[in-house]
């Protein structure tokens, strides 16, 4: 009897030791589980069909990635056995593959994450991760809102270290000049009104502005300075181009439809310029990170109804206008904006970062469109979130044309209504509704999710992607 109880506590003994061994081990694949990245959500998602033919595909990990390991070699797309040219891109914890070019229709490709992918403390992959889809017939563009110039949309000129003209230089609209004073405003023959808040000139149909000037002259250029920066932060901060590199920067010859376009070199109009196509509503945005050059005698040239006041040239580097070329649009950029000999920004503005240069040049403000003054639009409009993804906080824009009980509501990927941000009567016009998730009553979990917009007849959808 002792020898069976002496037994039966060995192997308790030995029972218990061995559940203890188990459960140490089971906690330890746990967490080296916990500690390794894997894929959680892709843009496609497998064996989805009818994608667009611009798509950026995105793939979001559980965890922050080390940036420097997510390159075209470690994500690849390939169309049976041929590799797609692309670059890769980086932000939160979702990486984003832009092709070189659209992708060919009825298509089915596949995308490949190595175990080249690590994470912030090393840790790779498991093991590949792969999965496909196939391409429709469409070109599916992501409706820009336009950029908010702020008061820096009063004045048709406005820079940071100088603004110089030689020539007979025939400007209509203001010029604002800051942190600079009036002495760094050259060519121009400047009257001082009575004010001292102001000068005048025979060369400009407005007013010229310097940081010098009498109150509240100062202040008021201290504030359009800074929302030049914003909007041009604003600008180059938009994500998931429709077009990335397109025709490797050169758009001579080229029609450009509505947009967001990226390029990571320098773009280039030649002579024979360039055609934007589109309505009144539409909106184009140029992310340029390099020099942006209209050759001698380039044209841009609106057609469709499309306006100046929607067309946004960021631009990291220089701008240069050639001899009597003609520019269009809202020029953003970070250094000088150069104007040749005899070149027109007619319905534009040129907001540069240090000095703007003339040479016997006419500029004239756009034309007032709805889009930029926030009149009465002529359309209604559902605008991509921005940013996206988010966390915590996106904003959603819209316009619409007639008064009218309008809804705005989020659902989930099953239907699920799981925020109505409006529910209201509304006058016509456009409107910017922010979603919050530090707001107590959103508490919602990272994943994809749709906001829907109804307002009289007229009903969008779009998708948006929540990452916490």
């Amino acid at each position: 009897m002792k020898n069976e109880t002496n037994y039966s506590k060995t192997l308790l003994i030995r029972w218990t030791r061995f559940i203890g061994v188990m459960l140490t081990i089971a906690f330890m694949v746990n967490v080296t589980t916990l500690a390794q990245p894997t894929v959680n959500l892709t843009n496609p998602a497998n064996a989805e069909t009818g994608v667009a033919l611009n798509i950026q595909i995105t793939t979001t990990f559980n965890m922050a990635m080390d940036a420097l390991t997510l390159t075209a070699s470690t994500i690849t797309l390939k169309q049976g056995t041929t590799q797609v040219s692309g670059f890769v891109s980086y932000s939160g914890m979702t990486s984003t593959y832009i092709p070189s070019s659209n992708l060919v229709p009825n298509t089915t490709y596949s995308v490949t994450i190595t175990t080249g992918v690590k994470n912030l403390s090393g840790d790779a992959i498991v093991n590949n991760y792969v999965w496909s889809f196939t391409t429709g017939t469409a070109v599916v563009f992501n409706p820009q809102p336009p950029v908010d110039l702020g008061t820096a949309g009063n004045f048709v000129l406005l820079a940071k270290t100088g603004i110089s003209s030689t020539g007979t230089t025939q400007i209509t609209g203001d010029i604002g000049l800051s942190p600079a004073a009036a002495s760094f405003i050259t060519g121009f023959g400047l009257i001082a009104d009575a004010s001292g808040t102001f000068s005048s000139s025979s060369l400009v149909t407005g007013k010229l502005y310097a940081a010098d000037y009498a109150a509240p002259t100062p202040t008021m250029m201290i504030t359009a300075v800074g929302d030049m920066e914003t909007a041009y932060t604003n600008a180059a901060g938009r994500v998931t181009p429709d077009f990335s590199e397109l025709y490797t920067g050169n758009l001579t010859g080229q029609t450009l439809l509505p947009g967001l376009y990226k390029w990571t070199t320098g773009v280039l109009v030649s002579a024979g310029g360039v055609t934007i196509s589109g309505s009144a509503s539409d909106v184009w945005i140029f992310q340029i990170a390099q020099n942006l050059t209209l050759g001698n005698g380039a044209m841009v040239t609106l057609i469709g109804g499309a306006q100046a006041s929607n067309i946004f040239w960021q631009v990291a580097g220089q701008v240069t206008l050639g001899t009597t070329a003609a520019m269009q649009g809202i020029i953003l950029c970070k250094t000088q904006i150069a104007m040749n000999t005899g070149a027109t920004l007619n319905n534009g503005r040129a907001l540069a970062q240090t000095a703007i240069t003339l040479d016997a040049n006419a500029i004239t403000t756009p034309t007032v469109t709805s889009v930029e003054n926030d009149l009465t639009p002529q359309a209604f409009t559902l605008f991509q979130n921005y940013p996206n993804p988010f966390n915590p906080s996106t904003k959603i824009q819209y316009t619409i044309a007639n008064s009218g009980l309008v809804s705005l509501k989020v659902f989930d990927v099953l239907g699920n209504e799981v925020a109505v941000l409006v529910n209201s009567n509304q006058e016509a016009g456009n409107y910017t509704v922010p979603f919050n998730m530090n707001k107590a009553k959103w508490n919602l979990s990272s994943g994809v999710y749709f906001y829907r917009l109804e307002a009289g007849a007229f009903v969008s959808t779009k998708k948006l992607i929540l990452l916490k």
